[in-house]
């Protein structure tokens, strides 16, 4: 496993898992045609209860590599390529954002090609490349990764780099609480 993020992925989604264990976990609606390993059990009502679970294989980045002819930062890899996860809303110092996670391969594939979208707009409008890894309230900005330096930032999309949240995915990663 990387050192990078999946360290401190794994501590977040283990102290998620933690306050769930002692609340309930997460639900969400039941899909037999959009299933995930993070399953947890049958659904009942239609909905089902889900866990973020270490994948067995790590997701694969190589054709996007070579699509973009770019080397993937690290941190991104690990973010998007150590679990399966539904969207999990956390709070960053008071914000509420919501991390982006992979739900199945399929949908993996599909995080993929919006990445791929993504470079490409920002390269040309000749802005720094980025990787967005959670959503926030306002719509015109996304929590992303500078491949570069592999700092968190808040990102303007179309503007580009508003501001460094974190040096590192480990510092920002360290930050993050359950939303209620």
């Amino acid at each position: 496993m990387s050192s990078v993020i999946s360290h401190p992925l794994s501590l977040v989604f283990n102290k998620f898992e933690e306050q769930w264990q002692r609340s309930a976990f997460p639900k969400i609606e039941y899909d037999e045609d959009w299933l995930s390993p993070c399953i947890m059990g049958e659904p009942e009502q239609q909905e089902v209860s889900w866990k973020p679970v270490l994948r067995d294989k790590k997701g694969d980045f190589s054709g996007i590599e070579h699509a973009l002819e770019l080397t993937l930062h690290s941190s991104i890899k690990a973010f998007y390529g150590d679990y399966f996860s539904e969207t999990l809303a956390v709070d960053y110092q008071n914000n509420r954002i919501e991390l982006v996670q992979a739900w199945n391969e399929q949908d993996f594939d599909m995080l993929l090609e919006n990445i791929i979208g993504h470079v490409m707009m920002q390269r040309r409008l000749k802005q720094k490349e980025t990787v967005f890894i959670a959503s926030t309230e306002d719509e015109m900005q996304v929590v992303s990764i500078d491949n570069q330096s592999g700092e968190v930032v808040l990102e303007q999309l179309g503007k580009g780099i508003d501001r460094v949240l974190a040096a590192t995915l480990d510092e920002f990663a360290a930050k993050l609480e359950l939303c209620d």
